[in-house]
This record gives structure tokens, sequence and C-alpha cells, in this order.
């Protein structure tokens, strides 16, 4: 005869204990906290963000069209953001001057002063950020080399007469920004970009490329 089981009563929810361990004075395994973070995000993005609300601006590595088009791109959104000064962190061993020069035309252009800071080694055309800048200061083992932008090109005689004009051009462009930064002639400045100058931070204040040594 089929007989119909009372139901159970409702029991209130129990967490799960914790195992217990087997051995007497050995601690459980402890359980670890678990987090999620968005893979999209990177860490240096997020320091670059951060830095960047505080209007300032990391320029190092090699400075080509990408990275000055970067960094164009951050000057132009803090000066559209206030007036403030904008501080910009130059370490470069290698530059292409085109791409130096274009970083220097936006910090001409726009209106937020710019402060330079020269850390670790700044190489050949990076000179050119250096000298657009407003105030100019190294740090204490900073070094200067001050070198010559080498042309390299190919194509047809035409092409290359061009592209050597257009490199002449910005070559002296770059010799006129030291010399308004330094104060001195741009035909001693040409002289000591052919061999290759190299001036420490106490050295490159005298010679007017900064105007402290931190």
């Amino acid at each position: 005869m089929y007989t119909e089981k009372p139901d159970k009563p409702h029991q209130p929810y129990q967490p799960a204990q914790p195992v217990q361990p087997d051995r007497p004075g050995v601690n459980p395994q402890p359980i670890l906290p678990s987090w999620w973070e968005p893979a999209s995000v990177s860490v240096e993005q997020e320091l670059a963000d951060r830095l960047l609300a505080q209007r300032t601006i990391l320029v190092g590595g090699r400075l080509d069209d990408a990275l000055a088009g970067h960094v164009t791109a951050q000057l132009l959104l803090l000066d559209a953001a206030g007036n403030d000064p904008v501080t910009l962190h130059l370490s470069s061993t290698e530059s292409d001057l085109d791409a130096a020069l274009s970083v220097a035309g936006a910090i001409d252009l726009i209106e937020s002063p710019v402060h330079a800071v020269a850390r670790g080694t700044v190489r050949g055309a990076a000179i050119a950020v250096l000298a657009a800048a407003t105030e100019r200061e190294a740090q204490r083992h900073t070094m200067f080399v001050l070198s010559t932008p080498r042309f390299t090109a190919d194509g047809t005689a035409d092409q290359l007469a061009t592209l050597a004009d257009q490199h002449d051009r910005q070559f002296a462009r770059l010799l006129d920004l030291v010399a308004t930064a330094t104060g001195r002639p741009a035909t001693e400045i040409a002289a000591d970009l052919d061999p290759g100058r190299v001036l420490n931070a106490t050295e490159a204040m005298e010679y007017g490329l900064i105007t402290r040594v931190r």
C-alpha cells in the first residue's frame, strides 16, 4: 500500500564549512580572493592615462613618425583642456629628423608652456624637441649627443634631389631651434653637430641647451 511521505520541514541555508585538517595543528588551505581585470587596458596605458591627467607626457625610445603623432595628439589634447604648463620627459637615443621637428612644431603651436625634462640619453634630432620647450632642465646623469642627422633615401635622381632639398631645409630648422635656445650662432651649432659632440648635464647647461640641472 502506498503511503505519502510527509514533507520535510524547510531548512535555512547554511554556508559550507571549511574542511578541517586531517592532522591536528595543520591549518587548512586558505581561500584566496579573486578579481577580474579587463584585458583591454594594459598597465602601461593606465600609467600613461594617469600621467596625462597630471599634464605629463613621456617621450622615450625611438622617436619616429608613429610616436611623434601620438605625442602631438597628447599636446593638442592637453592644450585644449587648459593653459597650465605641460611637463615632457624626454629620453631618446635614436630619432628621425622629420618626427623630432613635428613634435617641436606642436610645442611651438600650442599656447600651453612646455617644460622639458631630459633624462638618460638624448641623441641627434631629439635635441630639437628639447630646444623647442619653454623651460629646459635635465637630470644630473643625463648625456647629450649632438650629431648631424644622416640623409638616406632611395628613388630616382629627381626624387633624391627633392628629398635632399627637404632634408637640408629640415636641418636648417634644427640649427635654428638649437641656436635660438642656446644663443649661439648656427654655424657653431653645425660645427658641433658634425663630429658628434657629447655633453653631460653640467656642460649642456654651460652650452645653453638646458637652464637647470636637477
